[in-house]
């Protein structure tokens, strides 16, 4: 096979990317695809760079694979850089892959040192369990498997689904989410988070951009708990709509957290039941979510009780990134 012609991705790539996306999710079913509109949001991402961070490779006017490199808007004790590889079925041989890698390692160097140079630098790339192909070429690029998450889905008709009033902690309240709670939700989400591994606090061009600007968001199916008589937010739990306005319709919980302090008093169980049951009367025929395996949540089993099946599975894959050579 003749050499491809390699070069950064543009904007006006986004219908050609949304196509190889496509048809990657034809052949590892990995949930990737997007329309063109979607590659344009995140191709405009913060830590996103056209030209210094991304490379395409193309033969005539088809685009067989890229690979892109996302830094952080900041760095805490190590910097973690999101790498994001695609390889149309057909063009996944050793030397495509080997060179999307040494690549996006260079390069993720490069753009590391550039910003956090005073910072340990990892590389970050999540694999579905559909997507061996490229779980293997990272492994024997020597990137470890560091986390597994998995996703799981309830039938919003099935006889487990807890329709119920929830159990509202005494002197506390469920809200809807309303952006005057935008800038309090992103500090609290911050406190939250701030001892998690693979998080640092988020700047609200990050929050909107990933969290409450997107297209996706859906205030009225997101739930905040606040006291009774102040503005604090205890817990939330904020929902996306992965199949649009189709009869067919999933919402994912996408965001949720709750106080540290307050864990175990019930918080996040009323607020959960309470957004399923909305979800429920919305319309929605599943809820959808993904968590990490880790969580005691998910280890505890609460969402299996909860009725929730896990359908899908997703890895972490890290390396710890040196110069670009």
């Amino acid at each position: 096979m003749a050499e491809p012609m390699w070069r950064p991705l543009a904007l006006p790539d986004a219908p050609r990317m949304a196509a190889l996306l496509a048809a990657c999710e034809a052949a590892d079913g990995a949930g990737a695809g997007g329309d063109a509109d979607d590659v344009r949001e995140a191709l405009g991402a913060p830590g996103m760079d056209l030209a210094a961070g991304t490379t395409s490779a193309w033969y005539g006017d088809g685009l067989v694979a890229y690979a892109t490199t996302r830094t952080r808007e900041q760095a805490d004790s190590v910097h973690q850089l999101t790498l994001d590889i695609a390889v149309r079925p057909g063009y996944r041989t050793a030397g495509m892959l080997r060179r999307l890698l040494e690549w996006s390692r260079a390069t993720g160097a490069r753009r590391h040192q550039d910003l956090y140079g005073e910072h340990p630098l990892e590389l970050h790339t999540r694999t579905h369990h559909g997507q061996a192909w490229l779980a293997e070429a990272l492994d024997t690029a020597g990137h470890r498997r560091e986390r597994t998450y998995v996703g799981m889905k309830l039938d919003l008709a099935g006889e487990h689904q807890p329709v119920g009033p929830p159990e509202l902690p005494s002197g506390t309240r469920i809200v809807p989410f309303d952006d005057r709670y935008d800038a309090m939700l992103l500090r609290a989400r911050n406190e939250i988070f701030a001892d998690n591994w693979g998080s640092v606090a988020m700047t609200a061009r990050t929050w909107r951009h990933s969290v409450t600007g997107s297209r996706y968001f859906r205030p009225e199916s997101s739930f905040l708990l606040l006291p009774e008589r102040r503005e604090e937010i205890l817990c939330y739990l904020l929902c996306t709509e992965l199949a649009g306005t189709s009869t067919d319709r999933e919402v994912y919980l996408a965001n949720a957290g709750t106080q540290p302090a307050l864990h175990g008093r019930g918080l996040y169980r009323a607020v959960f039941t309470h957004t399923l049951a909305r979800a429920k009367a919305q319309g929605y025929r599943c809820a959808v979510l993904d968590v990490d395996s880790t969580n005691p949540m998910a280890a505890g089993g609460f969402y299996e009780r909860m009725g929730f099946r896990t359908f899908r599975t997703w890895t972490t894959h890290v390396l710890a990134g040196g110069p670009p050579a």
